[in-house]
């Protein structure tokens, strides 16, 4: 994800990027990509997409150590929101809304639009929900010298100090752009234009002077201004030059090893400075469907300044390439050891489709794939890997509209099965891995691979919970002893 500058962009702040080493990076704008209005197509069930139930009957300025400790949430599935400027803007109603998030991550130009404090005004209805504002990590722009403060998501100093002791980017500060095997510059290649010399330039982060560089601009863009929220969001911490997109290799990091220890100093870096300045620090790491991936967050897990938080924006379930693509099981199955792996920071696990509300169409199976589908499938996975000793996981689910709408859906309300009472186990049943986790009111399941299976045998007697059936009384629900599970699908089973 990137945000733009506002004065540069229009209404469109917004753009998407993969953090996953086997999806084709895309950071379209979400101003161009499907509407939430468009086509909107007749969606075969959940219960009907993913089968069905059968075999029964019946009825400010602190220091690192004076940083607060985070609460961690007591809802069964905690969540959080990107909401950036490419939607709508903020009215007062939209606060009770926000309020109902664990966690924001926010452009900071939207922190009047409710009252004269945005950030007051979600806090005042929850208190424990934490806003951090956008800022991107590895890149500078050539672009926004003349772009206000509150307008920028970049460090926007090329040719302007902007007051900062030392000096700008490009005329005092040349050593800290990285560079190809011809000594040239290196750029993002999607949000990069040369044609009109606008550049997002990669520095380098493995750099203390760029570390100490892109503290000093925040601490003056963002933490000494009236916008502060609780946090950084800094985007781009990726594990591998690939996952961004970069036009060349860097001489200084021309291995995925060398970039991703020297992306985990910077990460470590800032982490330290930002506590210090009394700030959290929020990541957009990803690569957790691959083991240097997982090993990248595991090392800043047990690292002495882990960020509070790590974000896999591409999980279980994306958007990438088509309708919705669904990973491999190999690829997923890492995403949930990584996600249940991580002890010291907050882990934000973020999925979405193409597809609006309501809509179905193709996954990257050849598959026929719904909305609700994808999202009863993003949060099946998600459950199977939440951390239940830390209780540290963060869930986002979106549609085709992207990080211009606030998304909430009736499951977050209506879906409790209380604490996990172990972790997942896999069963093999004609030669599919079905996984499935106990909690204490239920059980969830859920099928990796694109083969269905016509018969899942369950330890007990069980009413099977979907979107079509949220809202009806438990009571009301057929008892099961099995049932169907097909591929990409996963199932919420109620005890008693």
């Amino acid at each position: 994800m990137k945000l733009i500058s506002s004065s540069l962009q229009g209404a469109d702040l917004s753009s998407g990027r993969t953090t996953h080493s086997n999806a084709t990076v895309q950071r379209e704008s979400h101003k161009v990509r499907r509407s939430a209005t468009a086509l909107v197509v007749a969606a075969a069930s959940l219960l009907s997409a993913c089968g069905s139930g059968g075999g029964g009957g019946g009825g400010e300025g602190a220091s690192l150590a004076a940083m607060p400790s985070s609460a961690s949430s007591t809802k069964f599935i905690p969540t959080f929101l990107v909401y950036y400027g490419g939607g709508p803007t903020l009215v007062s109603a939209d606060a009770a809304k926000l309020a109902k998030y664990d966690m924001l991550d926010v452009d900071r130009s939207r922190y009047n639009s409710i009252g004269s404090n945005t950030w007051s005004a979600i806090k005042a209805i929850n208190p424990n929900s934490q806003i951090y504002l956008y800022e991107m990590g590895a890149e500078t722009p050539s672009y926004q010298d003349n772009a206000q403060q509150v307008e920028v998501n970049g460090l926007a100093r090329h040719n302007v100090s902007r007051g900062h002791p030392m000096g700008s980017l490009n005329g005092n500060q040349p050593g800290l752009f990285q560079k190809d095997a011809a000594g040239n510059r290196i750029y993002s290649s999607a949000y990069s234009n040369p044609s009109a010399n606008e550049y997002w330039y990669l520095m380098d982060f493995g750099s203390s002077a760029y570390q100490s560089y892109w503290l000093t601009s925040v601490k003056a863009d963002i933490v000494d201004q009236p916008w502060a929220a609780d946090g950084i969001f800094v985007d781009n911490c990726v594990t591998t030059a690939a996952a961004a997109g970069y036009n060349a290799t860097s001489v200084s990091y021309p291995t995925d090893a060398a970039w991703s220890n020297a992306m985990n100093s910077f990460v470590v870096a800032i982490t330290a400075g930002m506590h210090g300045y009394g700030q959290r620090l929020w990541c957009n790491k990803g690569g957790t469907g691959s083991d240097a991936g997982g090993a990248a967050w595991r090392a800043l897990d047990s690292s002495a300044h882990p960020p509070d938080v790590l974000l896999e924006e591409g999980a279980f379930a994306v958007e990438w390439g088509s309708d919705t693509q669904f990973f491999p099981e190999a690829d997923w199955r890492r995403q949930i050891d990584t996600m249940g792996a991580i002890r010291n920071s907050r882990v934000a696990m973020m999925s979405h489709t193409q597809l609006s509300e309501g809509q179905s169409g193709t996954d990257n199976w050849g598959d026929p794939v719904t909305f609700w589908q994808t999202l009863s499938y993003a949060m099946g996975s998600f459950l199977l890997g939440k951390n239940a000793a830390a209780n540290n996981s963060y869930f986002m689910f979106n549609g085709g509209s992207g990080y211009n709408k606030i998304w909430w859906f009736d499951e977050y309300d209506k879906l409790d099965m209380g604490k996990p009472l172990g972790n997942y186990t896999m069963g093999t049943i004609n030669g599919v891995n079905v996984y499935s986790r106990e909690f204490e009111k239920g059980y969830v399941y859920v099928n990796p691979t694109a083969s269905n299976v016509a018969s899942v045998p369950l330890p007990q007697a069980v009413r099977q919970v979907t979107h079509d059936n949220l809202s009806s009384a438990l009571n009301s629900l057929p008892v099961v002893t099995s049932i169907s599970l097909n591929g990409h699908c996963a199932a919420f089973l109620m005890k008693g």
